[in-house]
């Protein structure tokens, strides 16, 4: 089995429905040239890499609340488990996971052990989620309430 040198995580519907995929994230073949344009097709305008873990980064849209894209739950849980504190902010729209970049500003694939950890938080995150969809549509209101610290307790334990 080839491991994935990028994961494609998409928020989840508000109201989920028994087809809703639980992995979590989709692997992708992170190319080596043209990189930026390819962060961007993926993820659908203007991208910012922001660094939640010392050997990843997350790859979000930087307008992607004035765009009007979806909070993405499941990328916040596992944001939060990387950095082993509840977020007081949402994450929004699809994201990209790769590795940290290089000296020349390329960015690098995932580690072996690194994909596979990270999916396996982000399944066991949109497993947590699907499991409390009712949750959903109340966490962008509040996203540090203490009712979210169970989606990250169980994110943690996968990784």
């Amino acid at each position: 089995m080839t491991l994935p040198s990028a994961l494609y995580v998409t928020p989840l519907p508000f109201t989920p429905t028994k087809t809703t995929p639980s992995e979590g994230s989709t692997p992708l073949h992170l190319p080596t040239d043209k990189q930026q344009n390819w962060l961007e097709g993926q993820i659908g305008g203007g991208v910012r890499a922001v660094a939640y873990h010392l050997h990843a980064s997350v790859h979000v849209n930087s307008s992607a609340i004035v765009l009007g894209q979806q909070p993405n739950p499941v990328l916040w849980t596992l944001a939060c488990a990387w950095r082993d504190r509840i977020l007081p902010y949402t994450l929004h729209g699809p994201a990209l996971i790769t590795g940290r970049a290089d000296l020349s500003g390329t960015y690098l694939p995932l580690t072996g052990q690194m994909a596979t950890q990270t999916q396996a938080a982000l399944k066991a995150a949109a497993g947590w989620w699907l499991e409390h969809d009712y949750d959903i549509p109340l966490w962008p209101v509040n996203p540090a309430s203490r009712r979210f610290a169970e989606a990250v307790a169980v994110t943690r334990a996968a990784l």
